[in-house]
């Protein structure tokens, strides 16, 4: 199992704890965290956690989720390789479901679902994304080769991590989404297990939608360069309305600007969040993602023009 983590000690620890209660016999995985040049007491809480499984660890060197996922998969030892974020509180089954799965199906990406925790649907930031993860894996998306693969919980075996040659460690963000591309051009199917589960403890202020939204932005971009087609076919949507086009010259001609009228906006993200207005959470948290997301798009494609 892989894990990749930067200072989230206290969140790691829930994830690890919840490890020692898998029902398989402790002989059949092992956990290796990719260490993000963490700067709290991570390093200190590895070494003194009571696993009673294989822990090892896995330094990165600050180059990001990508580059401490690489690292983990490089020190595991077991054929199969299950990725799982820091912040994922296993159900027991959630080894078994992953290794059945891989041994009944054959060459394939086996997606594990993380639906939020209990407690942890109170602010629009975190809404907004498990509306995005419910909706695609509830539209039986993983059925095919191409389709977006969720990074939180999913399997491969190690041949096929190193046949794809590991996550993109220049990407910021969606390093999970280009790795699905190139497993679809491998004819690596993606399939569901249904039990390989996990509860997520999702956690983003609005300053790290804003951050998270504006680098997505940029990584399509940078996606689309790499493989050859528009944003539009990346995002799923079209990017040439009125209001996109607006935005989208307000950060190419003051990026200050923009980012004075993003912070408008959260504030009144902020009310809704502390009234906990569900449909203004939902809207003002989906404004925000937009209108930063367009913001990295316009900012990374004039980078790159020559």
């Amino acid at each position: 199992m892989c894990i990749p983590t930067h200072n989230r000690a206290d969140i790691l620890r829930q994830t690890l704890e919840s490890l020692n209660q898998q029902s398989v016999s402790r002989d059949r995985f092992q956990v290796v965290v990719g260490d993000d040049a963490s700067t709290d007491r991570t390093l200190t809480m590895l070494q003194e956690f009571p696993a009673n499984f294989d822990l090892r660890w896995a330094p990165a060197k600050a180059r990001g989720a990508g580059a401490a996922r690489n690292a983990a998969a490089g020190l595991a030892t077991h054929e199969v390789l299950i990725f799982l974020d820091d912040d994922q509180i296993t159900t027991p089954d959630l080894v078994a479901a992953h290794l059945e799965a891989q041994e009944r199906c054959g060459i394939v990406a086996v997606q594990g679902d993380y639906p939020l925790a209990p407690g942890r649907d109170r602010n629009g930031a975190t809404l907004i994304y498990e509306r995005a993860r419910s909706t695609c894996m509830g539209a039986g998306h993983h059925g095919g080769v191409s389709c977006h693969l969720w990074g939180g919980n999913f399997s491969i075996r190690r041949e096929t991590w190193v046949a794809v040659g590991g996550f993109d460690e220049n990407l910021p963000r969606n390093q999970d989404l280009e790795f699905g591309l190139r497993l679809g051009d491998l004819g690596v199917r993606l399939v569901d297990a249904p039990k390989a589960l996990s509860y997520h403890l999702h956690g983003v202020s609005i300053a790290g939608l804003q951050r998270q939204s504006f680098d997505m932005g940029r990584c399509f971009v940078r996606i689309s360069r790499k493989r050859g087609v528009t944003v539009e076919a990346l995002l799923g949507s079209p990017l040439d309305r009125k209001l996109d086009r607006m935005v989208s010259r307000l950060w190419l001609r003051s990026a200050r600007w923009a980012r004075a009228v993003g912070r408008t906006t959260s504030s009144l993200l902020w009310a809704a969040d502390r009234l906990e207005v569900t449909p203004a959470q939902f809207f003002l948290a989906r404004v925000i993602r937009r209108f930063h997301m367009l913001g990295g798009i316009a900012l990374e494609t004039a980078s790159i023009r020559p």
